[in-house]
């Protein structure tokens, strides 16, 4: 599932007209690269299949390696972070976690010796680790010590959960190549439950899926074979009715789709071989394939929101987007002048409260509400002139209902946003 931001210039200006709004970036690995999360609109961590974990702050004009100290290599596999500060990746044989956004990692105990191929963390104590041998790893104690259930005969290529308003017990899904096991999340435990989807045909897999952020479709992502390899794209509508169906009006080049990242009800993007990237502007029912100056097969990408976000493939390709891949689009430098960042929301999700932190690099007007998936305003936490300095405010969820709420900081001509979600 399957984000704070600062004061930047957007340098877009040399960029081919033709591959303007996916931009290619430069890094130091040729490693096959095969996850990423956006942590906000020019953060992001990626991870590769011989040892690299590479770091951006600038929208990836510059990627630091932060594994180039280490002399083991380590075959990473799947990348997690529940705020902009605390994640997790997993691999052959290998768990690290994170309390700095991805600049330090430490290894951690692991459940079994085995390739590791998905993980999720549920805010920084919950992980959940899917292996090649159909087990589900649990930890709450963020990877001291772990349980362990057999949900499946297959392997466990994804991890991902329902974010939109539930009742009880966080929904939580398990995908393998033939079928999608589900589970509820609840303080005394979970179970699981397996059910075979439409990758059952000759060559047919499923490799990725996710549900919309903040409630709406569920996709998976993956190949359908019998006749021919066709990228497969199928659908949920309603996570209370467990059908998934093949995507309409979804014309698509032989080949295999390997990830999918969902902002929101309404932007899908899905990625896949051959350099091919599509987009869906109004919740799958559409898909149009984007102009991507790569032919390396495009293993992973991830969204911040609608519109910023990062994609990463095989060779240490990597791709990045300000404006939703969108190519017709005026360019310009567009510059902030009052410094600032919302550092982060702690704990992110949370039960009751959380804690919010930011800095302002100079005095001025502030401006810190929370607004709803609507767009309503909820909350107004501050509203007034602050000095430059580090600022920390309290906010309880009261009796509003479970569900992803926006964190909005202003101040002079910049606005910055962070998404939390509250679990109840």
């Amino acid at each position: 599932m399957k984000k704070s931001l600062n004061g930047f210039i957007v340098i877009l200006l040399l960029l081919s007209p033709i591959y303007a709004q996916w931009i290619g970036q430069n890094n130091n690995t040729i490693d096959n690269l095969v996850d990423v999360v956006a942590l906000d609109s020019v953060t992001a961590v990626a991870i590769g299949d011989g040892n690299a974990i590479l770091r951006t702050t600038d929208a990836g004009q510059t990627w630091t390696n932060e594994t180039i100290m280490l002399s083991a290599l380590f075959r990473w596999r799947a990348i997690s972070f529940s705020s902009q500060l605390e994640g997790v990746i997993v691999g052959d044989n290998a768990i690290w976690t994170t309390t700095d956004g991805g600049i330090k990692w430490q290894p951690r105990n692991m459940p079994a010796m085995q390739r590791l191929l998905s993980v999720m963390q549920i805010g920084a104590p919950y992980i959940l680790v899917g292996s090649d041998s159909g087990y589900v790893y649990t930890s709450h104690d963020t990877g001291n010590t772990w349980t362990s259930e057999k949900v499946s005969p297959w392997e466990i290529r994804s991890l991902f959960a329902w974010t939109g308003t539930y009742i009880w017990g966080l929904p939580i899904f398990a995908l393998t190549p033939y079928s999608l096991c589900r589970s509820g999340l609840y303080p005394e435990g979970s179970w699981w439950e397996d059910t075979l989807e439409a990758f059952t045909g000759l060559g047919s897999e499923a490799f990725d899926g996710d549900y919309c952020y903040g409630g709406g479709p569920g996709f998976i992502v993956g190949v359908q074979g019998d006749l021919r390899a066709a990228m497969t794209i199928i659908r949920n509508e309603n996570m209370g009715v467990p059908q998934w169906l093949p995507v309409s009006s979804f014309s698509a080049p032989d080949g295999i789709i390997y990830g999918i990242s969902a902002p929101s009800a309404e932007i899908i993007y899905t990625c896949g071989s051959q350099g091919t990237i599509f987009k869906s502007t109004d919740g799958g029912n559409s898909w149009l394939q984007m102009s991507v100056p790569t032919t390396q097969n495009v293993r992973a990408l991830s969204f911040f929101d609608e519109n910023h976000g990062f994609a990463v493939g095989d060779s240490g390709t990597i791709l990045y987007t300000s404006n939703g891949g969108e190519t017709k689009v005026n360019i310009r430098p567009e510059i902030s002048n009052f410094r600032m960042s919302l550092i982060i929301n702690y704990p992110n999700p949370f039960n009751s409260a959380t804690t919010l932190k930011y800095h302002l690099a100079e005095t001025g007007d502030v401006r810190l509400n929370i607004f709803d998936l609507s767009g309503r305003l909820v909350a107004e936490l501050f509203s007034g002139h602050q000095s430059a300095g580090d600022y920390n405010y309290l906010w309880s969820g009261g009796n509003l209902p479970s569900g992803v709420y926006f964190l909005t900081l202003e101040a002079g001509d910049q606005r910055i946003v962070q998404k939390c979600m509250l679990i109840k």
